[in-house]
């Protein structure tokens, strides 16, 4: 019998099952390495309320079932003969799906720096979401950042900007979030937007929303000085109120803001620098030596075998923490 390999499947609207196939069974080509994956980590926007809940706007119906994941950890087992830099026994991260066997071009993976647990390392990729913000925008520290909703991402985003030399105030109105943002060292947590704070209303540089919420990204046009920006991380999957854009076309209009896309999409895959593999690797090493703090509080562990558990928990909001870890080793998944 040929080896079986599993993978996290969404198999229709909120519905999502662990299904088996069997493995690959052709010589790798030349450029790519293979290996069993250690942890993959679900991204609790894109992946659960994108694609498992199906708001995605370039899902359709007929696309499941569908692959689905892009956090992994894997050890290499297998090298392609023109590899060069990764060997057999790597631990290696790849943006990549949620499978029990990975195969790739050794050019979309990075080697984790020596010790790092693969389940902090995991989380490199949701640090390198808010990297193109800090790349493309004039606002400079040690100038004032408000990153408002302390997800997942904008606890990252909230991170970056403290490394980088920003003041920074995080706002979530989630009692439980704020308190995960200060265990990992955000020093200014509010509830939130400080619009009526004299030493903060219509004096901060830059605006970062990771909610996806028009109220929010409103409130960050109020909030910052004239000739201020404000960019948007967070994706507005769906109205959140009843809120009309000439409220936001007004603060931008009259305030002299500059208003732009977050979107991490814009950046070139590789190799450059501020390419994606360059902010996955400055990524693995700032988690490494502890400028971005990956905190036990920040998720839950689950072995692969009932991921529809999994993502109701998340989307309904059962689940410790701000996401959750898949740890393919010694999983029951065959």
């Amino acid at each position: 019998m040929p080896p079986v390999d599993y993978e996290i499947m969404h198999t229709g609207k909120e519905k999502a099952e662990l299904r088996s196939r069997p493995r690959d069974a052709r010589p790798l080509a030349a450029n790519e390495i293979a290996g069993r994956t250690l942890v993959s980590a679900i991204s609790p926007g894109t992946e659960v309320v994108g694609c498992y809940c199906a708001t995605h706007y370039q899902l359709t119906d007929s696309d499941a079932p569908r692959s689905t994941g892009y956090a992994a950890v894997f050890e290499v087992e297998e090298v392609g003969s023109d590899v060069a830099g990764i060997k057999v026994g790597d631990v290696v991260y790849g943006s990549l799906p949620h499978k029990s066997r990975q195969r790739v071009p050794a050019a979309r993976v990075v080697r984790l720096p020596d010790g790092l647990m693969p389940e902090k390392a995991v989380f490199c990729r949701f640090p390198k979401i808010a990297m193109p913000t800090f790349v493309h925008t004039r606002v400079r520290p040690p100038e004032v950042v408000v990153v408002t909703g302390l997800g997942l991402v904008g606890l990252m985003a909230a991170q970056v900007a403290q490394v980088c030399g920003y003041e920074v105030v995080a706002v979530d109105p989630d009692d439980r979030r704020r308190a995960i943002a200060q265990a990992h060292g955000v020093r200014r947590v509010l509830l939130a937007p400080p619009l009526d704070d004299p030493a903060m209303a219509k004096r901060v540089g830059l605006g970062v929303d990771c909610s996806g919420h028009e109220q929010a990204v409103l409130d960050l046009c109020n909030l910052v000085r004239v000739r201020g920006e404000v960019f948007l991380i967070g994706v507005p999957w769906v109205p959140r109120t009843t809120l009309l854009a000439q409220g936001i076309l007004h603060s931008v209009f009259y305030n002299y803001v500059t208003l732009t896309s977050g979107w991490e999409g814009q950046m070139p895959a590789s190799p450059e620098t501020h390419s994606d593999l360059h902010h996955i690797a400055t990524a693995l090493g700032w988690i490494a030596d502890g400028r971005i703090r990956i905190h036990e509080s920040l998720y839950a562990r689950a072995k692969p075998d009932d991921p529809q558990t999994v993502y109701q928990n998340l989307l309904h909001r059962r689940t410790t923490g701000l996401t959750v870890v898949f740890d393919w080793r010694n999983a029951n998944n065959g």
